[in-house]
């Protein structure tokens, strides 16, 4: 019976309409009495979810009867009718689209917190960018945990394996070397700075879509989703890029 309501409930009525609903189909014809009886609701509820019903044309009142009774429309009519709901919902679907196409242009920022959070920041949309380049500007790894470390070095074996590539500008510091490392063997290309020209302990880097901002040291990251923002750090990555 569970799954009989939930199946109905999915029709667009709600649980007690269901029950209600169902109640009089096994009763035939009955009183609002007979029904609170058979669904479980209390009376007063039954007589408000009998009134909703027939909006709803779903059930009837009997006709010249000295005691109110009610009568269930057959099932088939009541799929006829949800279909029918369905139907004239779809004609709002091309609005719909478009309103949700029209919120892909606004700003989202995504915050994260701890390990874990670094962690999810620094796998944002990965299975949705096969093939494509990352770009961005690297840091010390002073300030990493060795927790974060552990993040680290797994990460670009990984990126690689979904074909994502990285072309990055670092510091020239004892704590990146083992990044150019990695980096060589996994296809990235990495141009040093010298540390007393850049010296960064945060990451910022750009995908096509968005901007990630990773903070070593207090475990945070923020992903910005903009186009916009994206081809503009991009832009000033490839300035800078050619230059060194």
């Amino acid at each position: 019976m569970d799954k009989l309501i939930q199946n109905l409930t999915s029709a667009g009525i709600t649980e007690k309409e269901a029950r209600v609903y169902v109640a009089l189909l096994q009763l035939g014809k009955a009183s609002a009495y007979s029904i609170s009886e058979r669904s479980g609701l209390k009376k007063p509820t039954t007589y408000v979810i009998l009134d909703g019903l027939i909006e709803k044309g779903l059930i009837l009142k009997v006709p010249r009867v000295k005691k109110q009774q009610y009568i269930a429309r057959p099932p088939e009519e009541f799929f006829a009718a949800a279909e029918e709901r369905l139907r004239q919902a779809r004609k709002s679907l091309p609005d719909l689209m478009m309103m949700a196409e029209n919120n892909k242009m606004e700003v989202r920022t995504l915050f994260y917190e701890g390990l874990k959070g670094v962690k999810d920041a620094l796998y944002y949309k990965s299975k949705e960018m096969k093939g494509s380049e990352i770009v961005g500007f690297y840091a010390t790894t002073e300030d990493a945990s060795p927790a974060l470390m552990e993040v680290f070095n797994s990460w670009p074996k990984e990126m690689s394996e979904m074909g994502i590539k990285f072309r990055v500008i670092t510091p020239e510091h004892e704590s990146t070397k083992k990044y150019l490392e990695v980096g060589k063997i996994y296809g990235d290309t990495v141009k040093l700075v010298p540390y007393s020209m850049y010296s960064s302990k945060s990451s910022l880097e750009a995908s096509d879509t968005f901007v990630r901002i990773v903070i070593f040291k207090s475990l945070q990251a923020v992903i910005i989703e903009s186009t916009e923002l994206a081809q503009c750090v991009k832009q000033v990555f490839e300035m800078l890029w050619n230059k060194v």
